[in-house]
Order: C-alpha cells, then structure tokens, then sequence
C-alpha cells in the first residue's frame, strides 16, 4: 500500500512537471531554436539534460519518459532579427504588383522601380542572407520607393497642363471597346475603321507614357488633337451611322444644272419648250420643217402640262413633281458633269444610272468616262454593237391585218437582262431601250467624295440619267424600283407592281404624248370624287392617234420634234418583277366622245406576248374609268374588254421592257385613251379560279 502511494506521488509530480514545461515553451514570442550542443538523455531517467535550469526531476519508474518533447531549447536573438528583417522586406516586396503599376504612365520613373524590385529580391533569394543585406535591401527599396513618388509628383508639378491633357485622353479612350462593338455591322465598317484608327492614334501615344525611358515628353498638341478627333467622331457617330443607313439602301442624286460645266466649243441649248417628255424610244436629230439641230442640248426635264379646251401649256408648280432628266450631250473640251457626295459607309460602292443613244447614228463612237476623286479617269465599259440586231420583228396585228406592227422583243440589251454585276460591262446603248450601268466605286474617301463624267475626244456619251449610290450590292432591285417608278406590294394573296407614270423613267415616240394633270375627277359611277376635291391625277395622253398635240400660243421656242403617229408614237415602261409569272393588269383612264367610239389599248412585251383592250367612253372627261384584265369584261367597275383570251403578260423576273400603244384604225384611229398608273398582278391559282368564275356569269347578267 505504501509503495503504491509514493508511485502515485511520483507520477503526479512528473505531469505537473511537464504540464509547467509545456506552458512555459508555449509563452514565446517565436520559434525556439534549439541549443547546439546538448546532451543525450540517460536511458534509466525520465528526464533528458537540457539547460542550467534544468529542475533534474527523475521518474523513479524505470523506462517511463514523461516529457516526450525532448530539448526545448532557448531563442537565439540573432536568429530573430533575420528572420525579422526577413519577414519586413517580403512585406515590403508584396506592394511591387499595385505601386509598380502606378507609375504606367511614367516609364522612365517605372523602370527604376522595377529595377529596385528586382535587386531587393535577390537579397530574399539568397539562401543564406545576412541580417545586414536584409536590411540594405530594404532601406535601398524604401528609398527607390519614396524617389518614384517624388520623381512623379516632379514631373506633374513641372507639366501640369501636359498630365491633364494625358488623363482626359486616357479617360476617352476608355470607351473605346463598347464604341466599336456598336459598328460591327459591315455597313459601319467605315466609320469602324475611322474611329478605330482615331482610338489607335490616342492609344499609341498613352503607350509611350509622359515620361518615355529615353526621356521624351509627347506634345501637348498632339495629345489635345487626339483627344478632340475621338471626342468629334463620338459626337457625329449618329450622323455617320445614319448616312451609312442610307447608302446600305441607297441614295439618288438628282440631276442638276449647276453641277454641268459646259467647256470651249460647246454650246448649251434650251429644252425645247414643247416637250413633256424628255426621252424618247426614236431618234432625236432636229426640229420638223427646219435644219435645227438639237445636238447641243445639255439637261433637260421632264415637265408635266395641263389643258384647257384642247390647249395644252405647262404647268409651273405641279402639285407633284417629277425629277425625270437626262444630260443629252457633255460635247465640247471641258464639259464635264459632276456630282459631290458626303459618304461614311464601306470603301466600296456601287453607282447606278439610266444610259440610252440619242440617234442610231452615234452607236459606233460611244464612249463615256468618270474620274473619282483624285484617280484616273475610266472608261465606263460597254458591249460592242451586235452587227445585226435581233431585237426588232414585224408582225401582222390581227386587229388590223393591212397594218403591220413593229414589236420590240426581249432580246434588247438591258430590258429583261441586266449586265453580270462581277463583269462590269453595260449593255450597249441603243436609241430604244433604256439600260442601267453599274460601276464600281473603289477607295471612297471617309466624308466627302467627288465624280467627274466627261466624254474623251471625237466620242459621244450617251443620253444618262439621276445617279444612285449604295454600298450594298443587294440594294440594286430596289434601285430599279426606283429609276422606273415601281412600287412592289406583297401579302398573303397577292404580288403586284405599280408603275407610277409620273415618276419612273420612261420613252415616249413623239413629241405630242405628254403627262397631265387633272384635278376634280369622279370615279365612272359617280359616287365619290378619284382623289380629294383639287387633289391632281395624272395621267398621259396622246400615245398613238393620227394628231399632234395642239399647244397654248403662250408656249415659245417650239420644236415638233421627233413626230410620229398612230401605232409607232408608243410610250415605253419598265416593269421590275418580283418573279416570273403571268400578270394581269389594271389601271385608270379617262376618255370621252361625242360619237359611239371605243377605244384601243395594246400591252407589249415581246413577239405575240402581248394583251389588248378594248376601251368604253366615259359621260365626259372629268370622269375616271378603270380596267382591268383579270375581271369579267365591262363588270364590277370594269370598263375594258380583253381582246382574244389573253388576259395577262408573261414577265421575268427583273426588268420588263413593255411598250403601250393604242388600238386598230377602226377603234378611234388608234387614239388611246389618257391612261394612268398602272398595276401588274401577278395571276395565282386562287384569282385565276376567281376570273373563270367571272367569265361565266349567269343567263341575267350576259350582256
């Protein structure tokens, strides 16, 4: 029993022991090094030898050890001071990242930052330090540190309206990523690459920084500039982008006579003041009963008449206008034509304009040439003339079997075909047909932009037209539309296309078929008048019939040329088709008598593809009829009868070339009526279904 307690005493001593040792290590402030040199604990005690403080407590049980932890050691104060210092400069080693990146703009004070960095780390690399580099390696990087801050705040003091100049620049060029993700679009392309590269200018100067290694400070000048061209091109970023919008559909440049220089040896001769129409599908040469040339006649524009007790006079401001013209002649050294545009769309273009021959006579020395800008002047390429044209045939009209009929066909160049937009070669020009060049525009100037038309010498230019640019290639059906007046409407049930015989590009074969406006029309059943009250119509008159046109005594200059009567005065319309197909078609006319008289109406398109009317009178000339081809003859508002069983025109899809004339001799003398816009629909299943059921209306309804 005493044993047991005085072992029990002894073990209880030991762990105070150990528990006191324990606490005592766990109070220092560091590591403990341990001591070199101590001695190895004796095997038959419980305590190993480890200071002069030892307490020297023996376990009186044989093998027990309980203070595992062994020798505790004492902290060696030089030990602390390395790795104190040690500790002080990987602290001060861990602000490189932030203060290095804070003099960006300062290369020159950055350089020698980085370089005490740099020197400050190989004092922590070294793998036995003394206390002494530490320390030098830190005092030397303070210093580096507190000279970059004083060097910078130097420079500012030194250049503060520079270092103000520099920030704002730096600040605008922060847009820069959002501004051009807004002009990814191709038709933004040019204003991308101006913005892009004005953003370029400025980032290259913020990347030599204000205080270059090699010790040069940039121009405030060119700092200010840059900064002004991007904050000008952000402000006329929606400017730009819209005229970028219009040339990816397209813009038209009218015709106007001050953009004409007439040079030496030419000769600028009025519009002959007869005129309505301005183009015409036969030669122009001179003035009937007189050797007057008109040769020399520069621009001319279609104007539109009215009348008064069969006195035709032009009308001075016509409710609607018609911006229709043609440059006849750019003979003589230095006449030239010039249009100047602001474009902010893609480097590369496209221009389009109406071309035709004034007289057969030229067809062999044609030849047209534009210069863009400051380039050298091309030549605008045409086919070769064919040596025997195909695109002309006779026919006998079976309304009228004595009197043969000239028929334009579908092989004319430019009516149904146009020229590959990759080759670049435009129709040949000829007298009766009007084509669209196309040329390509390379290199377009970012704002303003300019076109020279001339002719070289001994050549002749043909007759051309408006000009219409657009940077996008898809654009052209749309720009035929356009030149022709052509209004394509689709739904669901029906694809049709107005021709507005006002607006849209046209020949007629005399002098005498003109365009009128008439106002206070009523509809054929007098219910409700054509347009608002005084709102004008117009419509054409004189295609065909034996007459000339009678003219107002007011009307000075006059020149009754070129004349033509009866089937050869036609009037010749382009037709864009949205697709191939048969098409009906339909419009308004007015046309009275005093006799029981009809008239004729013929649609041409080629050979015997061809649908003819006949033409019911109205109660007088204020009332408006309608026909159409599709419908029961002389039924639901119908005033036409369809001659034969063709009731539509086989079209391709694009341009048709459709030439309208009048009636046999029996119907009025071939006089047409005055006819108004005019509608092709296309014939679909549904409305064809519709027409049979029209043409076999019930035993009461049969005329």
């Amino acid at each position: 029993m005493q044993r047991k307690n005085i072992l029990k005493f002894v073990s209880l001593l030991g762990v105070g022991s150990f528990v006191m040792l324990a606490t005592a290590s766990c109070t220092q402030a560091i590591t403990p090094v341990p001591k070199s040199g101590t001695t190895t604990a004796d095997p038959n005690t419980t305590n190993p030898s480890s200071s002069s403080n030892d307490r020297g407590a023996s376990d009186p049980m044989s093998g027990a050890d309980t203070n595992p932890a062994g020798d505790q050691g004492i902290i060696d104060p030089s030990a602390q001071q390395l790795a104190t210092a040690k500790k002080s400069l990987t602290d001060l080693l861990d602000t490189e990242t932030n203060n290095v990146a804070s003099y960006s703009d300062y290369a020159k004070i950055q350089k020698a930052l980085k370089s005490a960095y740099d020197n400050a780390k190989a004092a922590t690399d070294n793998t036995d330090p003394t206390l002494e580099t530490l320390q030098s390696a830190e005092a030397a990087l303070k210093n580096a540190i507190e000279k970059a801050a004083n060097d910078k705040k130097e420079f500012d003091d030194a250049h503060q309206p520079l270092v103000t100049a520099y920030n704002q620049l730096k600040v605008t060029l922060q847009s820069k990523t959002t501004t051009l993700e807004g002009l990814s679009e191709n038709k933004y392309s040019g204003i991308k690459d101006y913005v892009s590269n004005a953003y370029t200018i400025g980032s290259d100067i913020t990347s030599r920084t204000l205080d270059s290694i090699e010790g040069t400070v940039p121009e405030i000048e060119l700092i200010k500039k840059a900064n002004d061209d991007i904050m000008t091109a952000l402000t006329k970023l929606p400017e730009w982008k819209l005229n970028a919008d219009k040339y990816n559909d397209f813009k038209d440049e009218l015709l106007s006579r001050s953009q004409l220089s007439v040079g030496n040896n030419a000769t600028n001769q009025n519009q002959p003041s007869t005129w309505s129409y301005v183009g015409y599908s036969v030669d122009v040469s001179g003035s009937s009963g007189s050797n007057t040339a008109l040769s020399n006649l520069n621009l001319v524009q279609r104007t539109v008449w009215s009348s008064s007790s069969g006195l035709t006079s032009p009308v001075a401001s016509p409710t609607s206008t018609t911006n229709v013209s043609w440059i006849y002649s750019l003979s003589g050294d230095g006449t030239k034509y010039t249009i100047t545009f602001d474009y902010y769309g893609p480097k590369n273009a496209y221009l389009y304009f109406p071309y035709k021959l004034v007289k057969n006579a030229d067809s062999s020395s044609i030849a047209l040439q534009y210069k863009l800008n400051d380039a050298s002047a091309e030549s605008v390429n045409f086919q070769p003339v064919q040596p025997a044209p195909m695109n002309v045939v006779v026919n006998t009209d079976a309304s009228s079997p004595s009197n043969p009929q000239t028929r334009a066909t579908s092989e004319t160049p430019g009516a149904n075909e146009m020229s590959s937009p990759t080759t670049e070669m435009n129709p040949t020009p000829t007298v009766d047909n009007i084509n669209v060049a196309k040329l390509t525009l390379t290199d377009l100037k970012f704002g303003s932009n300019t076109i020279e038309f001339s002719v070289p010498t001994s050549k002749v230019a043909p007759m051309i037209g408006n000009m219409y640019i657009t940077s996008n290639p898809d654009s052209q059906s749309k720009i035929y539309d356009q030149i022709f007046g052509n209004t394509s409407n689709t739904n669901d049930n029906t694809t049709s296309v107005t021709v507005d015989l006002l607006k849209g590009y046209s020949l007629a074969a005399g002098w005498s078929t003109y365009i009128g406006q008439f106002t206070n029309l009523t509809h054929a059943n007098g219910s409700s008048p054509a347009s608002p009250a005084n709102t004008p119509y117009y419509l054409i008159g004189y295609i065909s019939g034996p007459d000339q046109r009678t003219v107002s005594n007011s009307v000075m200059n006059r020149i009754s040329t070129p004349s033509t009567t009866n089937e050869h005065r036609t009037l010749t319309i382009y037709v864009n088709a949205p697709i191939d197909g048969d098409y009906y078609i339909s419009g308004s006319y007015i046309f009275s008598s005093n006799t029981n008289t009809m008239r004729g109406l013929k649609f041409l398109r080629d050979g015997d593809n061809a649908v003819s009317l006949t033409i019911s009178k109205q109660t007088n000339w204020d009332t408006l009829g309608d026909f159409d081809s599709s419908k029961a003859d002389n039924q639901n508002g119908n005033s036409g009868t369809v001659m034969g069983t063709k009731k539509t025109l086989k079209l391709k899809k694009g341009l048709n070339k459709i030439v309208i004339s009048g009636g046999s001799s029996e119907q009025d003398k071939t006089n047409a009526p005055y006819i108004g816009n005019l509608t092709f629909t296309l014939m679909t299943i549904a409305n064809s279904e519709m027409r049979m059921t029209d043409q076999n209306p019930s035993a009461s309804d049969a005329r």
